[in-house]
């Protein structure tokens, strides 16, 4: 394994294990077994370099995964409903508990960026984000009577409970035999997050309350209207 390999490989371990903030380039050179200090620059530009260099090596292939998914609803010739693309959101993330200890880093990546609200998330995932932004689309257009805010959050709070829960799950392999059921089972649970009735009140609160910008869905919380 070259050095860029070593260093992405740490990068990954320790993002995923910790804050990503609290990570530091030193750490990552000492579990690379790197001690040439500008090792990080050379090979990545910078620190935000690495972490994108960390997304495309497991995110872009959940996204690709995604886009497959949606490109065969579309080829389908059926009306595609809600259900068809929470699956499409959620069933590529079950999946990388199959591909190994690859996999499961990936999910636990995934688990701390979505807990950290100062990542420029957007910038970072430019590229490798088109399956996601295709599958919330899909869950928009299917949900026109849902406050666009309280959507935004449902399918941000989704996605932060999808990742938690397979970061878990991934702690006992004794019920790898039940995967397909757990895995259609998370699906359920999504969707029903995301379609959940609007409580009372809210959405006349809500009816005049922008959601920031839309290409934004399920990235961040709503905290302010122009987040």
């Amino acid at each position: 394994m070259g050095t860029k390999d070593k260093i992405l490989t740490a990068a990954g371990e320790l993002f995923g294990q910790q804050e990503i903030a609290m990570v530091t380039q030193r750490q990552i050179l000492q579990a690379a077994g790197q001690r040439n200090t500008s090792a990080i620059q050379y090979h990545f530009g910078s620190r935000e370099g690495l972490l994108r260099a960390v997304f495309e090596r497991g995110v872009a292939r959940i996204d690709a995964r995604r886009n497959q998914i949606v490109d065969e609803l579309e080829a389908s010739g059926r009306q595609p409903v809600v259900g068809d693309y929470i699956n499409a959101l959620v069933r590529p993330l079950c999946e990388q508990r199959a591909d190994g200890e690859s996999g499961v880093q990936t999910l636990r990546f995934l688990d701390q960026v979505l807990k950290d609200p100062s990542l420029r998330l957007m910038e970072i995932m430019k590229g490798m984000d088109n399956g996601m932004r295709r599958a919330h689309q899909g869950v928009v257009h299917c949900l026109p009577d849902l406050p666009p805010m309280l959507l935004r959050y449902r399918l941000y709070a989704s996605s932060r409970a999808a990742t938690g829960v397979l970061c878990d799950w991934d702690r006992s392999r004794k019920l790898d035999d039940l995967a397909d059921v757990f895995t259609d089972d998370l699906v359920a649970m999504v969707l029903a997050m995301v379609t959940a009735p609007v409580p009372p009140g809210a959405a006349k609160r809500l009816a005049d309350r922008p959601a920031g910008d839309l290409e934004k869905m399920g990235y961040t919380a709503p905290c302010t209207p122009d987040a």
